[in-house]
């Protein structure tokens, strides 16, 4: 039973959370009107009936009493007056403190249920988008695994029929040797097939592995959202009623792990006390500064490359440094006439123990605040500073890895080092053989091919594409560095910012990993280029490009990034892309589509499917490769056989392309209509013989 009600606390945080952001959203807006306020009364009914329900009767209290305050304008057609917006504000941050994990040395939350909800995180809240991503991704690899058990399936079938015949060479056709080309044909392509499935059993690896790490993710707003009413409550708590003080957020949408967001929430905590305590000047003393009456906090969360930065100003006292100074002194941290600056004076704050106040009380003076943040930064492997804001003001900043964890990157070698690339802009790993590279004006480009359906069939209504060439050493090491040719061909790995791809020729492409990635700029390296850094082995560490920033000094350096072919062929010469025919097969049974289509393939064709008319009509106006011959049904939904036949007589563009009707009609005046048409063949299912259809496509070809 308690494990029950732990998951109902837990998924009641969640709740409240919307409920209170939703609430303030509306009253931010401006005075609400009646819908606005019947939307207020929803939402605080629901969340009364949820305290309920997980049994915080205070918190329910709470809500119930808003809730008569607002049933009484609602009866009355009311709009709320100001001393009603102050009353909702009110009961939202008692609803945000009850709900709020308290800080070690601040007054217990009256109940402790609610803080339960806070410290059991067992449920977050996921946007039904990332949730269809994830299953999107799921489905992917699910469909690849299929198409790979069908391959193999086939490989044993091959394998099977080729037992076969050698035992019984009685089996074999009139030409032994034209049936022994025939297997190995297929097995080749068989083997061209599994090698495409092996990239993309790799990148739907590669984007499950990101979107499950993206469900993971929080946005700072849910974590930092409820510190308004908290430092409103620190204010009333050191200056009395009248201490006002205001809380900006901004950030508050940025999204990384919950773990380590969590983590910074006491760290901030004890930030927003300490500017309240350390820059509390009276109203009169700000009005005289020419500062607002109410002291002013910022909570600013950014992120920059995978490190997350969340700063906390103030606009109050500013930081004493002549105290500080002289404290730092008293406890032996510094020597009395050592001249250091201000950076090297704030860094003290941070020591255990350091205070300049004299006097403790219960929010402060104990020596114990900053020391916690230095220790929280540290043991995120991340680190504080404080700066004087001007014109007046502190600012302290803490700034963290974002993950240490969840890392997707395939780990590629570059003249010894194990680099890693960030999988979530992997678009292609290809092996281009090097008489197959194309040059364009000076510049060397590798064919892309085209995205396969379903059935592992290349669609010819995506362009082909070609993506410039760079060797990665050229970024990491060796400017001058040629593109990494071995056994004839280049490791090439397309990468996507910002809709833009090139592809960048390694030495080795070696694994894809989920590291454990660290911040790398301790280690001296280019923190730019390579932001991170994970250790899979003791020995040897991974060092993770910025995909941003590798993009960028691609294109400092006119997209070429040094490649040249002092390696492969100074003067290599361009390679057309050889395609096999290909024929559309269009028929409404996917029985009768799969069936052409293997009888086919297996014939050296590339095939690809409509299911109608309709499809197969603005497949080959849309598409970018030439269609060979077109085999389809006659009766089909939509448009049928005979249709399709006149809408590509009448377009100049697909005349020329032969059709052969195949279907179940074959009554001569059918035959006659359909050649008349246009038709080249006219073929019937009762009496099918793939011999016949490989023959008749032969002929037109």
């Amino acid at each position: 039973m308690d494990n029950l009600r732990d998951e109902l606390l837990a998924v009641f945080d969640a709740e409240y959370r919307d409920h209170l952001r939703a609430i303030r959203a509306i009253v931010a807006a401006g005075c609400p009107d009646a819908q606005g306020l019947a939307e207020i009364f929803r939402r605080v009914h629901s969340l009364k009936g949820a305290a309920r329900a997980v049994e915080l009767p205070v918190v329910e209290g709470v809500a119930h009493a808003l809730e008569n305050r607002l049933s009484t304008l609602l009866s009355a057609h009311a709009l709320p007056a100001p001393a009603d917006l102050a009353a909702i504000a009110d009961t939202l941050d008692e609803i945000d403190l009850l709900m709020t994990a308290t800080p070690p040395d601040a007054p217990a939350a009256p109940d402790e249920a609610a803080a339960q909800a806070v410290e059991n995180p067992a449920y977050v809240q996921v946007p039904v988008a990332r949730l269809d991503a994830l299953a999107a991704a799921v489905h992917d690899l699910m469909a690849v695994a299929d198409r790979h058990e069908r391959l193999w399936a086939q490989v044993m079938d091959l394998l099977g029929e080729a037992r076969a015949v050698m035992h019984a060479p009685e089996r074999m056709r009139a030409d032994p040797v034209a049936e022994f080309a025939r297997m190995t044909r297929r097995l080749m392509g068989v083997g061209r097939e599994r090698e495409l499935m092996a990239g993309q059993i790799d990148r739907a690896l590669l984007r499950l592995g990101e979107e499950v790490h993206a469900v993971t993710l929080v946005p700072a707003e849910s974590v930092f959202g409820s510190l308004a009413a908290m430092a409103r409550r620190i204010a009333r708590e050191h200056g009395g009623p009248d201490a006002g003080v205001v809380v900006h957020m901004t950030g508050m949408d940025v999204q990384t792990e919950r773990r380590v967001m969590q983590a910074l929430r006491d760290p901030v905590i004890h930030l927003v006390r300490n500017a309240i305590v350390h820059g509390h000047e009276t109203r009169a003393r700000r009005l005289a500064a020419g500062k607002s009456e109410d002291l002013n906090i910022t909570i600013a969360v950014t992120m920059t490359g995978v490190r997350l930065q969340v700063a906390v100003s103030d606009d109050g006292r500013g930081p004493d440094l002549r105290a500080i100074a002289a404290r730092a002194a008293g406890q032996g941290l510094v020597h009395a006439d050592a001249p250091l600056d201000a950076r090297q004076l704030l860094a003290r704050v941070f020591e255990p123990g350091f205070s300049t106040r004299g006097k403790a009380d219960s929010l402060a003076g104990r020596g114990v605040g900053l020391s916690v943040v230095a220790e929280a930064a540290r043991a995120l492997h991340g680190s504080v500073r404080m700066e004087q804001r001007q014109p007046a003001g502190t600012t302290v900043i803490l700034t963290v890895p974002v993950s240490q964890r969840q890392r997707t990157v395939l780990l590629v070698e570059n003249a010894g080092q194990s680099l890693g690339l960030p999988g979530r802009v992997i678009r292609h790993l290809l092996r281009v053989r090097r008489d197959e590279i194309r040059l364009v004006g000076g510049m060397p480009f590798a064919v892309v091919p085209h995205p396969p359906d379903g059935a592992g069939v290349a669609d010819p209504r995506h362009e082909e594409e070609l993506v410039p060439l760079a060797p990665l050493r050229a970024f990491v090491g060796d400017e001058n560095a040629p593109l990494p040719v071995r056994d004839g061909a280049v490791s090439v790995v397309v990468m996507e910012v910002e809709g833009v791809r090139c592809g960048f020729a390694v030495e080795r492409m070696v694994d894809v990993r989920t590291l454990l990635v660290s911040d790398a700029t301790a280690v001296g390296l280019d923190s730019e280029l390579v932001p991170g850094i994970a250790w899979p082995r003791e020995d040897q560490p991974v060092f993770v490009l910025s995909p941003d920033r590798l993009f960028a000094r691609w294109r400092e350096r006119g997209n070429g990034g040094g490649a040249h072919f002092s390696d492969v062929d100074s003067a290599a010469p361009v390679v057309p892309v050889r395609h096999a025919p290909l024929v559309m097969v269009v028929d409404d049974s996917i029985t009768t589509r799969t069936l052409q289509k293997t009888i086919l393939q297996s014939h050296g064709y590339d095939v690809c499917l409509a299911v109608d008319g309709e499809e197969a009509l603005a497949m080959l106006q849309q598409s970018s490769r030439h269609v060979d011959v077109v085999v389809t049904d006659v009766e089909m939904p939509r448009m049928d056989g005979l249709a399709l036949l006149a809408a590509m007589q009448g377009d100049a563009h697909l005349a020329h392309i032969p059709v052969v009707l195949m279907t179940s009609r074959d009554d001569g005046d059918d035959i006659r209509r359909g050649m008349e048409g246009g038709a080249r063949a006219y073929l019937t299912k009762q009496r099918f013989d793939q011999g016949e259809l490989i023959d008749t496509i032969r002929g037109l070809l």
